[in-house]
């Protein structure tokens, strides 16, 4: 068996380019479609293995039916709750719970209570945070308390977007210009 040796600077190539901490309230905070996003952990910054961060769902939101193609997903509850819909069967997800959905199984989830919900999500492999980047817009830090107004065309220009994610919507078809049922709303609205 041939040997293979790998120097310092070599191994330094190939590992993280970023170590370090993120801070409570640091990172990327963005409203992405009336939810709030704050990205603590890129792709360029974890060589690509997986993307982290943190997510609030204010009450009466929802994800409509989707399955991710190109990465597996997990969410851990830190406060609230939300109904989720998995592969066909209801769960419901308070503080604390974990939930990994692996890709091409459908998901979708809803905050029916009058809490927000706040969660950490990862992807893995990253890549998907960029969506997030792309149709998110800065949330300043006084403005974080309740959701901005999301408009049609930018839902339906967010949904033909996450389309180059490998993001697919049951129930969406981009030639109707009709958006999912349920998008940004509960699953049963």
């Amino acid at each position: 068996m041939d040997q293979v040796s790998i120097s310092a600077s070599q191994f330094s190539a190939l590992t993280s380019p970023k170590i370090g901490m993120i801070a409570s309230g640091e990172g990327i905070t963005l409203w992405a479609l009336g939810l709030l996003v704050t990205l603590k952990a890129l792709g360029n910054e974890t060589g690509g293995s997986y993307a982290l961060f943190e997510k609030v769902m204010f009450p009466g939101q929802g994800l409509p039916s989707h399955v991710h193609t190109l990465e597996d997903e997990t969410w851990y509850m830190l406060e609230g709750e939300l109904v989720w819909i998995v592969g066909g069967r209801d769960f419901l997800a308070k503080k604390g719970s974990f939930i990994h959905l692996p890709r091409f199984l459908a998901h979708s989830c809803a905050n029916k209570s009058n809490k927000p919900a706040r969660m950490v999500l990862t992807y893995a492999p990253a890549g998907f945070e960029q969506w997030y980047l792309e149709v998110g817009k800065p949330a300043a830090t006084d403005q974080r308390d309740s959701p901005p107004d999301v408009t049609s065309e930018e839902l339906l220009a967010a949904l033909r977007r996450s389309k180059e994610y490998g993001i697919i919507f049951i129930g969406y078809e981009e030639e109707g210009s009709e958006m999912p049922p349920g998008s940004n709303q509960t699953p049963d609205q």
